[in-house]
Parts: C-alpha cells; structure tokens; sequence
C-alpha cells in the first residue's frame, strides 16, 4: 500500500506517519530525512545535493525525484506499506513517483490556517535534549525552560512567523494543481485534524486499516 499524505506545514503529518509507522508497519519517507540521510554518503548524487543545500536553494524536482527512486530500490518490497510524508510536493513530482509506483491513496489532512500558525510559531525546543513544547498547547512548567534539563528553550527560525506565513503561501500556491492532479487519479481523500486521534481514525478507515 503506497500513501501519500498531503497538508500544509504544522497540520500534523509527522505525527499520524509515526502512528502508522509504528502500530500497522509503515515505511515512513519523508523527504527531509532521506536529503539529510544522502548527504552523508560519498557519491554523486550526494555531493549534488551538498552543493545545493549549500547554496540554500530549494531542491529541484530531478533531484529530489532521484533521491527517492533510490529508496524505492533499497526497500525492493512491492508488498511493502509505504506513507511519503511531504512529497511530492507538486505536479511534476506526483507524476513522476505514480510513474515509479502505483498510489493508492492521497490523502489531504486539513487544518484551519489559525491552528496552524499557533502549532508552529508556539512550537519551542530544548537545545539539549530536543524535547518539544508549544506554548499554546504544551507548555513547560517554567515559561521558556526545559522541565527535563532546565535548558533555555529555543524557537527555530523557521518557526517564526514571518517565515511561516510564506511557507504557507507557498504550499497553497502549489497544492491546488496537486489536488487536482490527485483527483484526475481517482486518489484524493481529505479529513480533518482538529484531534490526533480523530484525525488517525479517518485514515485508517480510507484505507481499510484495523
């Protein structure tokens, strides 16, 4: 089963991959860690992509193609449960991967943009032991410090929300072409995240998982 799951930054993703991943077996594939994971490898496709995040520049489609059809190869499982996490990103991508693979589903999980922006400009870390908070949601019992180490918490640049007002119109821009790619496709599903778990019982029931 090949699932791809679409939504803008902040609307919980992550978190209902690393349900599927941990209770029904999925491979998890997000983008992010597959570019960090190839960097760390001595080989042409790695060094193109070093120049490149290097550079700062976005990843362009061919690449970013690439370096997923090469964990495609290295999992060789055709009976395999897979959920992408953040790809493809837009037309271009979809077409090549359903080229790669057939998609069973693609599902768009949908928060109202206010939600959003508090999961993620609330969103704060621990420098020292990566534990996350939000101060909205999961507020450390000192304001701004860590309850395991006492660290100053940190708020990630990408995190602010100038930065993320941008991401989000960026991810707007291109996912109405992507869901009507997906709909052409006979693919699209949406639910709602309002709660995890709402949100997890909706994809488990599109996709017929006990």
């Amino acid at each position: 089963m090949i699932v791809i799951l679409l939504g803008a930054p902040g609307s919980g993703k992550g978190s209902i991959s690393n349900y599927l991943k941990e209770k029904h077996g999925f491979i998890h594939i997000s983008t992010g860690d597959l570019f960090r994971k190839t960097v760390a490898q001595d080989t042409p496709l790695a060094n193109k992509l070093k120049q490149i995040m290097l550079s700062g520049k976005l990843v362009d489609d061919d690449t970013t193609n690439e370096v997923v059809r090469q964990e495609l190869l290295k999992i060789n499982n055709p009976q395999a449960h897979i959920i992408f996490d953040g790809y493809p990103r837009n037309v271009n991508q979809l077409e090549y991967l359903n080229k790669l693979t057939k998609i069973d589903y693609a599902i768009d999980v949908q928060v109202d943009k206010a939600e959003i922006m508090k999961r993620i400009t609330g969103r704060r870390v621990c420098p020292v032991c990566k534990e996350i908070y939000n101060i909205y949601y999961k507020k450390p019992k000192v304001e701004n410090t860590c309850d395991k180490d006492g660290s100053l918490l940190t708020q990630r640049n990408d995190d602010q929300e100038s930065v993320v007002v941008e991401r989000y119109k960026t991810y707007m821009s291109l996912n109405e072409p992507l869901i009507k790619a997906c709909q052409d496709l006979k693919i699209y599903h949406t639910i709602k995240n309002d709660r995890l778990d709402n949100a997890i019982k909706q994809v488990k029931d599109i996709c017929n998982l006990q």
